[in-house]
């Protein structure tokens, strides 16, 4: 309350339910209502490291015998969004030859501060790894050199393109552009930069030194699943290595979250207003720049369905399943 987010009329007797309630008003405040039309997860303030059953829940809170000492900011991805992103790449190399590379490179670097993304670099080690055990015939026969050759020729070469490079070019051709779907890109993408500038990604594993049992959870937990999948167009080389991974994350265990902040309630007023401060800015800015990211996204689609109807075939751009279901806060 002393900061804002929470109101008298939040407090149900619990803690935990009078920061949620706060907390998902901030939310609808902060964008999240727009940043839900693309991406499929949850971000929301719990009272345990991780999910728990109803039942499980029920029993924990029978068996406390004093407030929790720890609340979470946790995020997580029920569905990667389909990112169709081929025939983009030819809108944006007529504004500027080195344009594609710079904002490849600018959206997937924002897009990893709050989320894994699956690409054609994870596909292309895939593909590498399975490849050294097949001999010529079984090479001939399957979709894995195709992840090399099928990569853009804009493309190569643009890891050595650093982040500081590829948004100056981006800010300075900005003005220049003449589409305006490649001025939206261009501009979205800058607002990324913007909203999410001087965060990093809130990995669980960084809380591990403070929280030591969360370790035994991240031990045997899978790593989290991408919050998208970015492909050249819809069933290609990208989605069946995408598909093949996918097929086995969750089974023989839980699913580690993509994000995690604590807060230590039970701390002085100031160091805790800045503790709750700090997770609520952060949860802001993520809100805010995933907002940008899924007008960005929108866009893409747009163009990928122009592409699809000028050479009559059929759209549409499902989410990719994830291993988890969609929860009770939409992002």
């Amino acid at each position: 309350m002393r900061l804002g987010h929470c109101q008298l009329k939040d407090w149900s007797g619990s803690a935990v339910d009078f920061v949620e309630r706060g907390f998902r008003r901030f939310c609808r405040n902060n964008g999240a209502e727009l940043a839900s039309q693309v991406w499929q997860g949850d971000l929301r303030i719990m009272d345990h490291e991780f999910d728990l059953t109803e039942r499980e829940r029920q029993q924990v809170n029978a068996e406390r015998e004093a407030p929790p000492q720890l609340l979470y900011l946790v995020g997580d991805y029920s569905a990667a969004a389909s990112v169709p992103i081929g025939p983009t790449w030819s809108l944006l190399e007529r504004e500027h030859e080195s344009l594609p590379a710079a904002f490849h490179r600018v959206l997937v670097h924002n897009l990893w501060t709050w989320m894994r993304v699956y690409d054609y670099r994870d596909a292309l080690n895939q593909a590498e790894m399975w490849m050294e055990d097949m001999d010529v015939e079984e090479l001939k026969e399957s979709f894995y050199p195709n992840v090399q050759k099928n990569i853009p020729e804009c493309l190569r070469g643009g890891e050595k393109l650093s982040y500081s490079a590829a948004l100056r070019l981006l800010e300075k051709v900005r003005p220049k552009v003449r589409g305006s779907r490649a001025r939206q890109l261009v501009s979205d993408v800058l607002e990324m930069h913007d909203r999410g500038k001087g965060y990093e990604h809130a990995w669980p594993g960084k809380l591990v030194e403070q929280v030591p049992p969360l370790q035994d959870f991240l031990s045997d937990a899978d790593d989290c699943g991408p919050g998208c999948v970015m492909t050249w167009q819809e069933d290609d080389e990208i989605s069946a290595c995408f598909d093949e991974e996918m097929s086995t994350l969750g089974q023989n265990g839980p699913i580690q979250p993509s994000i995690m902040l604590m807060i230590r309630p039970d701390q002085p007023a100031r160091k805790l207003d800045s503790e709750v401060k700090y997770v609520f800015d952060y949860a802001g800015a993520m809100l805010r720049s995933l907002a940008a990211a899924a007008k960005v996204v929108e866009c893409i689609r747009e163009i990928y369905d122009e592409h699809l109807r000028k050479h009559r075939l059929q759209p549409g751009i499902p989410a990719e399943p994830g291993a988890a279901d969609v929860r009770e806060e939409q992002l």
